[in-house]
C-alpha cells in the first residue's frame, strides 16, 4: 500500500473524531458490528498474540451485568451508550505454550496485544462512521468471571460506541509532549 488517504479520511480517523461523544438515540445494527470485527481481526498483533475476542454489550441486562466492573463515571458513560465492545484475548493456546514457571506471560503478551488491538477498534469504528469513548478504567477479572468462561480470556479493553450527536461534538484536541516529544535522529 503506497497511497495517502484523503484529507477528508484522514479528518474522520484523526483530526475531527470526537473522545467523548453525547450519542444519538440511533442504534449501532448488527452488520455493522460484524464489519466492525471483521475490520479489527485483520490488525497485527505479537508472534505470540493470542486470537481477538470481541463480545459487544447491547441489551441493559448485559449492562447492568458489566456495571460492576466499572469506575461509576464509566458505568454512566456504559449506560448511555448503544453498544460497549469488550475486547478480550483468547488464552487458550498460549496457556497451554506458556513455559514452566512462566504462567504470567500469557496473560502479559494478552494484555500488550489487547492494547494493541484497542486503537484498531478506534480506528475500525471511525471508519465505519462511529463514534468512541474508549475505557481503561475496570477491573479486567471481574469482567472475565461475568462474561468469559473461567480462564479463557483476558479483557484488554473497552469501547463505548454509537453516533455522536455532531451538535454536541468537540473534537479531540491534539496532546503535547513538548518540545522535544517528536525527534528523527
Amino acid at each position: 500500500m503506497h497511497r495517502i488517504l484523503s484529507d477528508e479520511s484522514l479528518d474522520s480517523l484523526f483530526r475531527t473524531a470526537c473522545r467523548d461523544p453525547v450519542w444519538l438515540d440511533r442504534p449501532v445494527g448488527d452488520t455493522l458490528l460484524r464489519a466492525l470485527w471483521e475490520l479489527v481481526k485483520l490488525g497485527p498483533a505479537s508472534e505470540a498474540g493470542s486470537p481477538a475476542r470481541i463480545l459487544f454489550i447491547r441489551s441493559n441486562e448485559a449492562k447492568e451485568r458489566l456495571a460492576p466492573a466499572l469506575p461509576p463515571d464509566s458505568r454512566a458513560a456504559v449506560r448511555n451508550t448503544p453498544v460497549t465492545a469488550i475486547l478480550a484475548s483468547d488464552l487458550g493456546a498460549a496457556a497451554d505454550g506458556a513455559l514452566a514457571g512462566d504462567e504470567a506471560r500469557p496473560r502479559a503478551l494478552a494484555v500488550r496485544d489487547g492494547a494493541l488491538r484497542g486503537g484498531y477498534l478506534i480506528l475500525a469504528a471511525r471508519a465505519l462512521g462511529l463514534d468512541c469513548r474508549p475505557i481503561w478504567d475496570f477491573r479486567p477479572t471481574a469482567i472475565e468471571s461475568t462474561f468469559f468462561a473461567q480462564g479463557t480470556a483476558v479483557a484488554t479493553f473497552l469501547c463505548c460506541l454509537g453516533y455522536g450527536d455532531d451538535a454536541q461534538l468537540e473534537p479531540n484536541r491534539p496532546r503535547s509532549g513538548g518540545d522535544g516529544a517528536c525527534q528523527i535522529l
